[in-house]
């Protein structure tokens, strides 16, 4: 009782604050809605966090890592050495991946500024079943490129978690690798890849 005599002095600020978290707690015991959560929580943030450049030397990819074999959405084998000489960005992601599908909008406002540019390439990379990958990318209506990984991938691209990203300059050289989320559709973005064109 004195627990119900507390909240009811609360404020009506306090009272809605309570009600978003209980309301929260339970959408985190729901299974199925953890990701819908962390994709929600991780799209806010990708609204504002910029991704980080290279400061230090930057890797360069070798000739063997350019043979990273890769399937588009229809099955197509490629190579990274198919876009060799152009300004490529690689997102490694899952659809189970919450702080993966907050990032997408981002991503595909991104794609949307360069997609007509033949000098930029987007391979949105992942190891999940193609039929899995075809319905999540159809559901959610995104029309960047996505990708099957089809080979191991390049030990200077090695990471640990998804999201992570890598933007390549048209000499094989990463000038950005991004883990976690980032704003790729800000302006930040987009006045690095114009630099990297010309």
């Amino acid at each position: 009782m004195k627990q119900l005599d507390k909240w009811k002095k609360k404020s009506l600020f306090g009272k809605i604050s309570d009600i978003i978290f209980i309301i929260f707690l339970i959408l985190l015991i729901i299974p199925g809605s953890r990701t819908a959560i962390m994709a929600g929580v991780n799209n806010i943030k990708a609204k504002i966090i910029p991704p980080k450049t290279n400061e230090q030397v930057i890797p360069q990819l070798s000739d063997a890592d350019f043979n990273w074999q890769l399937s588009d959405i229809e099955g197509n084998t490629v190579s990274l050495s198919d876009f060799k000489g152009k300004v490529i960005f690689i997102n490694f992601w899952a659809t189970w991946c919450g702080p993966c599908i907050g990032e997408m909008p981002e991503i595909q406002a991104f794609y949307n500024k360069f997609k007509d540019n033949n000098d930029v390439v987007f391979i949105l990379a992942t190891t999940d079943d193609l039929t899995t990958v075809q319905n999540f990318i159809s559901n959610k209506e995104f029309t960047f490129p996505v990708y099957s990984i089809q080979s191991q991938i390049p030990n200077v691209m090695n990471h640990n978690s998804i999201p992570t990203s890598f933007l390549i300059n048209k000499n094989g050289g990463i000038v950005l690798q991004q883990k976690g989320v980032a704003n790729w559709g800000g302006e930040k973005m987009e006045k690095i890849v114009n630099k990297l064109l010309k």
